[in-house]
């Protein structure tokens, strides 16, 4: 087993027990050999990688971890509130019915990775990808009429092949999502789990690997070749994820079809990769519309310029006579009564101390003082 990087690291590493566990699946993790380059635990066994994997990440996961979450849907929260004057908040709560594979085709030395947030280090459902499966839903439901029967309204023969024409404005494909001349209406937010998530070993089997990788003689498939089971991480079902977007308010009828296209694509399309057997479907927790109402915080007030221009001071170097010089100028165009000039005058003094006397600031503020 060896450690592929510098030997700092290999000394600190194999002690790495709290932190970001993405970096370190990513980064840190140890290989059999540099010959085969195949991932390992941390005594050689390339059979046990996975495991490795899923106790290291069991290991580092710590209160921190939780608090950062936290604080990661409070900020979502509050830029859905900052936005609320232009866009409509729309928030599912959803629970997994099956396991989430998110991120099988990241490139990782392991042969299926997953995708974990860069700061968290836990798994995540990019934006991008959820504005996939919900266009991808919404384009589905064009298919149909209100009463579920298949309709060809907005099909077009192209090429001698049959298409749904995205660019038609009457499919709200390009208001909704965007199209090659326009920006889209509505803002996909990255979905998070309620709490850290807990994750599960899963096992993918193909038994003819030979048939499908030989590519100078084909092997027929039989009963004859040995399969070769793969172990991978998945983020464990009934794990509870928010999803959240904001829709343009400005035009009418939107809200509804992105909740209508929202909704389908969690419970009957999946997320992630291997959705046809059932991974990564979702249970809206809430029955009744789907939506969940959160409280938004009320936005921090805006510090006052006197406020502005203290802090400005405090953060210089008492020695720095040209940036306190241009602060005190910008402050007495700015600060409209002598209550607040004196105020920023005794407190440009208390920080610059002995050298006030002798310096350019005492001269400007003297009369304030």
């Amino acid at each position: 087993m060896v450690y592929p990087y510098y030997k700092e690291l290999q000394n600190f590493v194999p002690t790495m027990n709290d932190g970001n566990f993405g970096l370190w699946y990513n980064k840190f993790i140890p290989i059999k050999d540099f010959d085969s380059c195949k991932t390992s635990d941390d005594r050689g066994n390339e059979n046990n990688a996975v495991s490795y994997y899923y106790e290291k990440y069991n290991r580092m996961q710590k209160d921190t971890i939780s608090e950062l979450l936290n604080k990661k849907h409070q900020d979502q929260v509050d830029v859905c509130a900052a936005l609320s004057s232009r866009y409509e908040s729309i928030v599912f709560k959803a629970q997994l019915e099956g396991p989430l594979i998110t991120g099988i085709g990241e490139t990782h030395p392991h042969e299926i990775s997953m995708v974990f947030d860069y700061n968290l280090g836990i798994p995540y459902i990019p934006a991008s990808g959820i504005k996939g499966i919900v266009r991808f839903a919404h384009t589905l439901e064009l298919l149909f009429d209100e009463n579920g029967t298949f309709t060809d309204k907005f099909v077009e023969e192209e090429n001698g092949h049959e298409i749904i024409n995205e660019e038609n404005n009457l499919t709200f494909i390009p208001q909704l999502f965007g199209s090659q001349t326009a920006k889209g209406s509505v803002i996909f937010l990255d979905a998070y789990s309620e709490k850290v998530p807990e994750l599960h070993i899963d096992i993918m089997n193909p038994h003819y690997s030979d048939y499908y990788g030989d590519d100078t003689y084909r092997t027929p498939p039989a009963d004859y070749l040995n399969p070769v089971p793969l172990k991978f991480l998945t983020v464990a079902k009934d794990t509870v994820f928010i999803f959240r977007a904001l829709v343009d308010n400005k035009i009418a009828g939107l809200v509804d079809k992105v909740k209508t296209a929202f909704k389908k694509a969690l419970t009957e399309e999946g997320v992630g990769s291997k959705t046809a057997v059932g991974y990564g479907t979702f249970e809206i927790c809430d029955s009744e519309d789907t939506k969940v109402t959160e409280k938004m915080t009320p936005q921090k007030e805006e510090p006052k310029p006197i406020d502005k221009f203290i802090s400005a001071i405090k953060i210089l170097n008492p020695s720095d006579a040209g940036p306190i010089g241009s602060i005190i100028d910008q402050a007495l165009k700015i600060l409209e009564t002598d209550a607040e000039k004196r105020q920023f005058a005794l407190a440009v003094k208390e920080h610059m101390g002995k050298g006030f006397k002798k310096s350019k600031a005492k001269n400007k503020l003297e009369r304030f003082l």
